[in-house]
């Protein structure tokens, strides 16, 4: 397995060159182009987020404890006093930070589902959805920061899967295979819940006539 330094500086790599060859094309504008590129890096830490003493999951469950504690907080401003108001985002943040934590962590397992071409399609859809819905950009914008996503992510299980073998000795190591693959055999529950998040999340995605309309009209030769 490659280390978080690894996957940090491939992801910063291939998303350096995408967000050049994206510039390069006129598919963004000098302003997307850093946003991409740290999406692209979040994307090749992501699958780590499985890992229980992963630097990437303890920081998703800090953003994630953050956010849930100020959404809550602040839909309830005018309902409680000051102290209240601190007590509760305290109460929130220590809820999803440590009980969600633990929570995901009981019911994941390492080189699962997450390292898994289905979990490609479900972190890449689920990015697409929220720029589109959440943020409110234009549907080509939001499969362009999935995309970024996607290949960030794809760029790590490739790096695991490098690591996983041994070119000195001219054997394989236990852990080649457990990065590239279509779902995970071992974790049958969590595929099919994975699976199902995914269908949900395409029915809810922008149209893709955007993308294939870019894809179309490439450059060739």
């Amino acid at each position: 397995m490659a280390s978080f330094r690894g996957h940090l500086y491939g992801g910063v790599v291939v998303s350096a060159a995408a967000g050049l060859g994206v510039d390069s094309l006129g598919w963004a504008g000098p302003g997307q182009i850093p946003v991409l590129f740290m999406l692209g890096v979040v994307g090749g830490l992501l699958p780590d987020i499985d890992a229980d003493n992963s630097t990437p999951l303890r920081m998703m469950f800090i953003l994630l404890g953050v956010t849930a504690a100020f959404l809550v907080t602040f839909s309830l401003v005018d309902g409680i006093a000051p102290v209240e108001r601190m007590l509760l985002w305290g109460a929130v943040f220590l809820l999803v930070r440590f009980g969600l934590f633990e929570i995901f962590c009981r019911f994941t397992v390492h080189r699962g589902v997450w390292h898994s071409w289905l979990a490609v399609a479900f972190v890449t859809s689920a990015t697409a959805d929220i720029a589109y819905h959440l943020v409110g950009v234009s549907a080509w914008d939001s499969w362009l920061a999935g995309s970024f996503v996607a290949l960030g992510y794809l760029t790590h299980l490739c790096l695991d899967e490098i690591a996983g073998v041994d070119l000195l000795n001219h054997r394989m190591k236990r852990s080649f295979g457990t990065a590239l693959k279509p779902f995970s055999i071992a974790s049958p529950i969590a595929s099919m819940a994975m699976f199902l998040g995914t269908l949900a999340l395409v029915y809810l995605a922008p149209t893709v006539a955007p993308v294939i309309e870019a894809i179309r009209t490439l450059p060739l030769g």
